[in-house]
């Protein structure tokens, strides 16, 4: 079950929502709640993506829990079904408009899962939606023109990270059939791809001056936009498996440095 629910990714995604809250001592009550709608909600994620994609990770020779039998799908199903009840039940005592919210968020995790089995860079997009989602939420409980600007940045980040988990993926997405972006367009045209989603990332920085943000927090936040281009160097230099794994390990160092700038902020 933890491998399944990849506690790295999911726990990251704690730290990146209460990064986002930053809360003050009046605001300690809501932490609990905010922690938990995040974990399960991140759970939730993970459990559905793996059931839907049993046979591809089959194909791909992933050594995923529910593809290989190890977690069978009637557990799966129970816990995700537990994840999305502790995620709405946390939501509803962070207000009326997260707990709508998190009906959103439940339906673009099922819609992704569903269509990453059958097509490409619209499924990349959802995620990329899910991952900026961690900012957009939380703006929602405690307005914050930053946080807004961070889920641009992430969105736009998350795309590129997700087109080359699809790239690693290629051997068994031809076998299922799915039209992932890599394998319906030239590794020219992936690479351009990254590049269009850095700029866009990069750009964001010039809204993130207009805040008037602290020394701190800006120099955290460079660090993030100068190693989320470092990260995809490996890929850049060589355009292969290898390049694409190294490429996705670093790229978590861009999270580690956001973190930072948020919580500085």
């Amino acid at each position: 079950m933890l491998y399944t629910i990849r506690p790295s990714a999911t726990i990251g995604a704690c730290m990146l929502t209460l990064a986002a809250f930053n809360p003050q001592k009046s605001e300690m009550s809501l932490v609990i709640p905010l922690m938990t709608a995040a974990f399960f909600g991140s759970s939730f994620c993970f459990l559905v993506n793996d059931i839907y994609d049993k046979e591809k990770d089959l194909l791909n020779k992933k050594t995923r829990p529910i593809a290989t039998g190890v977690l069978s799908i009637k557990v799966a199903v129970g816990s995700s079904i537990f994840s999305m009840l502790v995620l709405l039940i946390s939501a509803w005592f962070l207000g009326v408009y997260t707990f709508v919210l998190s009906f959103g968020f439940l339906a673009i995790a099922i819609t992704y899962s569903y269509l990453n089995a059958k097509t490409g860079l619209f499924a990349n997009m959802l995620v990329a939606l899910i991952v900026s989602g961690t900012q957009w939420g939380v703006a929602i409980i405690k307005p914050d023109e930053y946080l807004w600007i961070i889920a641009f940045f992430l969105f736009f980040f998350t795309i590129p990270r997700e087109v080359l988990l699809d790239w690693l993926d290629l051997p068994g997405d031809q076998k299922s059939g799915k039209k992932s972006f890599p394998m319906n367009y030239s590794p020219a045209k992936v690479k351009l791809l990254v590049w269009i989603s850095l700029i866009l990332c990069t750009s964001s920085i010039f809204f993130i001056l207009d805040q008037n943000s602290n020394a701190l927090s800006l120099t955290f936040f460079v660090l993030a936009l100068i190693t989320s281009w470092a990260s995809f160097v490996p890929f850049f230099r060589s355009t292969n498996d290898r390049g694409a794994l190294l490429s996705v390990r670093w790229s978590h160092m861009t999270f580690a440095f956001l973190i930072l700038a948020l919580f500085c902020r």
